[in-house]
């Protein structure tokens, strides 16, 4: 191969990296079964594709996981925006949870490697159901633009696996997102608490449940799903 061809394989880009999954996806297809997590997984690769397009690129969507590659913060967030949103609006879908990181990445061959996708990964793995977590580099810049529609809150230096230096990590609050949902703490499933198929008050705390197989579960031993 000579030099041209390798260069042509082979070049750093600088973007945005974004993980966004499915969160409780493990517990939801043990409460509802395969069949409907098959079904998930296929409206979450249609919903992500539908809502990156003119934003970014899905490099990689598989099961309930997708990277997408933005070309800077402020487009990622007007994405996820629009993906949370639209979540949002859907009776009985699970909630997502999201990293982001921005910094140079080699491309080859058709992949992106590098610490920086190893760190956005780490990022999404640290997100709670219905976050948007972020780097201070992707901060930064959102805050070069005045990105007003969102809240940015410090969460502090964080040690994240197989990271060696602790990572400085920002809460990315959307506006007007999923303000009208609580979340089943059996399988993690999205919930309109006035739609809700029943409800249950413990330790002062009162939750909802999409399903009575989730209030049963929830019954037995409530404390191992509240530790989760």
């Amino acid at each position: 191969m000579n030099e041209q061809d390798r260069n042509i394989e082979e070049r750093t880009l600088e973007s945005t990296f974004c993980f966004i999954d499915i969160a409780g996806y493990t517990a939801l297809t043990d409460v509802h079964g395969a069949h409907s997590a098959a079904d998930l997984v296929q409206e979450f690769g249609a919903l992500v594709n539908s809502n990156v397009a003119g934003h970014g690129q899905v490099h990689e969507l598989i099961g309930d996981c997708a990277f997408i590659v933005y070309p800077n913060p402020v487009a990622a967030i007007q994405s996820c925006a629009a993906i949370y949103r639209k979540v949002g609006q859907l009776r009985e879908f699970p909630v997502l949870r999201t990293g982001l990181h921005h910094g140079s990445a080699l491309f080859k061959n058709g992949r992106y490697f590098g610490t920086t996708i190893n760190l956005a990964a780490r990022v999404a793995a640290q997100a709670k159901g219905g976050e948007v977590l972020a780097t201070g580099a992707v901060v930064e810049l959102l805050r070069d633009h005045h990105v007003d529609e969102i809240e940015i809150i410090h969460i502090g230096h964080v040690t994240l696996k197989n990271i060696p230096k602790a990572t400085d990590l920002y809460t990315l609050r959307l506006s007007n997102v999923m303000h009208e949902y609580v979340i089943d703490p059996v399988c993690q499933m999205q919930v309109d608490k006035w739609q809700a198929i029943g409800s249950i008050r413990h330790q002062e705390q009162t939750y909802w449940f999409c399903s009575l197989e989730c209030v049963q579960r929830f019954t037995k031993c409530p404390d191992d799903y509240l530790q989760r």
